[in-house]
């Protein structure tokens, strides 16, 4: 991203203040209709776009180009066009109207624009995946089979992409990206200006570094609580690891082990409610589902992925033999007690979400109570400077959503337009045979191989429209389907070749990004099992009794922790490789179960957790 300074950022703090005023005012107060509200929130964060981030490494940094100036120009024509004509284009209907030429020229270029915005701002994948729908769009009448479909001439291409009122760049994804996803990052953004991100790394340190190997549970705990302010791994990883990965290097762990941590531990912030990102909201829009039932549901797979997370960095720190942090470097009860208030924020949010208010209006009014707060500490006021930054960096993180979630648009209007959805749904039913596990591991599949390039929203809504309904056929409830889907669109970006969040782990270790990536895989494992698990039980998504709930969940979390301890190959102590095969297996029994699995799974795991109890003790040793 460029470093604008001088009267170049005039135009970013401008555009940062009235974009999320604009936002603000419209979640508390109601918006205009839909077209005016998304054409605007395009109109002020498209542009931004091409401002702030160069098109190639040889382009200016302290400045936009006169071709980026242009685009960005070209970008407020078109958006301003369907602001000016909404009245008109919401009487139209797609495929009746004539579409004009100044629509074709300008949704034409709108569409190019936006596919290059996601290209500088996120990923070329992205921009690649964009372009080759777009072509199949264009050349359906040519494609055999269920991928057939009648021709589209270029006026009703566009027309899809720019002009129609629910899908394309300006449907129903810029919507939930205009009604509640910069609402939500205006929340973290005023959050993390008034210090409650160094406050929830602060409680981390005092409620986990005493432990065994406590630096290292200290970057699990901070990033599960700072995944509540924060909907993006890499920012999560950035925010807790700058200070994490070089206390656990300290204390004993590689450059290596400590970035993977780090990783694996960043990664689970996007799944822990009370914010999982944009694909949340998304969620609840596609699905129907009221967005506090989805936060709710979410809790248990969110501690069963850190339960799975904390075992594997706890049997590292005893075979390691790596100790406590040293009480110095703890902050004292007095001192966490005396700021405990950073807490009520989130109380605020999940409460007005209980009683009823909407997400966006939920967080309105949680803004004011974190900005009152700040005030409560002279070191922590929220100044006009911090104010207008904070108001300026939202805007920033909002943009690249937008970007994103245009272009999605673009993806899910081709998909839903020409039938391919439903054809990809047919081909996993049959290439899953009527096997739902089958059907389950191709999605897993499909999902990491597409999350591998591009940005977990956008993974998340390719995938689930083409993924979600072959699950649904099979009988999968349809949150858990959405849910499966999802999870594995964040853990994506701890899988190789691309792990984006292992390599920014990577980054500040100085590390081997690769063998980070690969590390961090491994160590994730225990939590690439927890969607598995919640499909195969629903009490693990609230769907059942008290009592029912409370076996699954129990017998799942033993699960996770015997898996845990066969991937390290430490339970009490060094385990050889049969008992960590035998415990892998009885893991597996356990996340899979039927009665006589999860009884067999104890039976073998409690068999290799004895034995390894009675066996002598050894000295720590290093991972193999």
């Amino acid at each position: 991203m460029r470093d604008l300074k001088g009267w170049w950022y005039l135009p970013i703090l401008v555009v940062g203040v009235v974009a999320s005023a604009f936002h603000f005012y419209t979640s508390g107060f109601g918006t205009p209709g839909p077209r005016i509200l998304r054409g605007t929130h395009l109109l002020l964060l498209l542009p931004m776009v091409y401002l702030l981030f160069p098109a190639t490494r040889k382009s200016p940094k302290d400045r936009p180009s006169i071709l980026d100036i242009a685009i960005a120009l070209l970008c407020v024509i078109s958006t301003s066009y369907t602001i000016y004509h909404a009245d008109r284009l919401n009487m139209r209907f797609i495929g009746y109207h004539d579409v004009r030429l100044e629509e074709v020229v300008l949704g034409g270029l709108l569409a190019i624009a936006v596919i290059e915005a996601c290209r500088r701002a996120m990923s070329k994948w992205m921009a690649a995946t964009i372009s080759l729908v777009l072509v199949y769009l264009m050349t359906c009448q040519y494609w055999p089979g269920m991928f057939h479909y009648k021709a589209f001439s270029l006026g009703r291409a566009v027309e899809i992409l720019y002009l129609a009122g629910d899908e394309g760049m300006f449907g129903f994804l810029t919507g939930i990206s205009a009604e509640i996803l910069y609402i939500y990052i205006l929340f973290a953004s005023i959050m993390t200006a008034t210090g409650t991100g160094e406050f929830l790394i602060e409680f981390a340190t005092y409620a986990a570094g005493w432990a065994r190997g406590g630096s290292a549970k200290i970057s699990v705990l901070s990033s599960a609580l700072y995944g509540t302010v924060s909907g993006s791994t890499v920012a999560n990883v950035y925010a807790t690891g700058s200070f994490t990965i070089p206390l656990m290097k300290r204390s004993g762990f590689s450059p290596k082990e400590s970035a993977a941590i780090e990783a694996i531990s960043g990664t689970g912030g996007q799944i822990m409610p009370p914010i999982m990102g944009a694909g949340s909201f998304i969620m609840a829009e596609i699905t129907g589902i009221p967005y506090f039932k989805i936060i709710t549901l979410a809790v248990i797979p969110a501690i069963l992925y850190y339960l799975g997370v904390f075992s594997m960095v706890h049997f590292i720190s005893l075979r390691r033999g790596i100790s406590a942090v040293p009480a110095e470097f703890r902050p004292s009860t007095k001192r966490v007690l005396a700021r405990s208030y950073y807490f009520l924020p989130f109380i605020v949010v999940l409460g007005l979400l209980a009683y009823g208010y909407s997400p966006a209006k939920a967080a309105f009014h949680t803004i004011w109570v974190a900005m009152l707060l700040s005030f409560l500490d002279r070191r922590t006021w929220l100044t006009p400077r911090k104010f207008l930054d904070a108001l300026s960096r939202a805007m920033i993180n909002a943009g690249l959503i937008a970007a994103i979630l245009a272009g999605s648009g673009m993806i899910v209007g081709t998909l839903t337009r020409t039938g391919v959805a439903l054809a990809f749904g047919s081909i996993f039913l049959k290439a899953s045979m009527g096997n739902l596990l089958l059907a389950m591991l191709l999605v897993f599949v499909v999902v990491s191989i597409i999350g591998t390039g591009i940005p977990t929203t956008a993974s998340y809504i390719i995938s689930v429209t083409v993924g979600a309904q072959a699950m649904s056929d099979l009988g999968v409830p349809l949150l858990a389907a959405h849910l499966f889907v999802f999870y594995y669109a964040v853990l994506a970006d701890l899988t190789p070749p691309d792990a984006v969040t292992s390599f920014a782990a990577a980054n500040l270790s100085g590390s081997e990004p690769m063998a980070t990536g690969i590390e961090g895989f491994k160590l994730g494992i225990a939590g690439f099992l927890v969607p598995f698990a919640f499909v195969y039980q629903p009490e693990l998504l609230l769907n059942g009794s008290p009592f029912s709930i409370t076996v699954s969940v129990a017998v799942t979390a033993v699960g996770v922790v015997f898996l845990a301890g066969g991937v390290i190959g430490y339970f009490a102590k060094p385990l050889g490789a049969l008992q960590r095969l035998a415990l892998i297996a009885a893991a597996c029994l356990l996340v899979f179960p039927s009665v006589t699995r999860a009884a067999i799974g104890l039976v073998i795991g409690l068999a290799v957790v004895l034995w390894s109890f009675k066996r002598p003790l050894a000295p720590p040793t290093s991972l193999p």
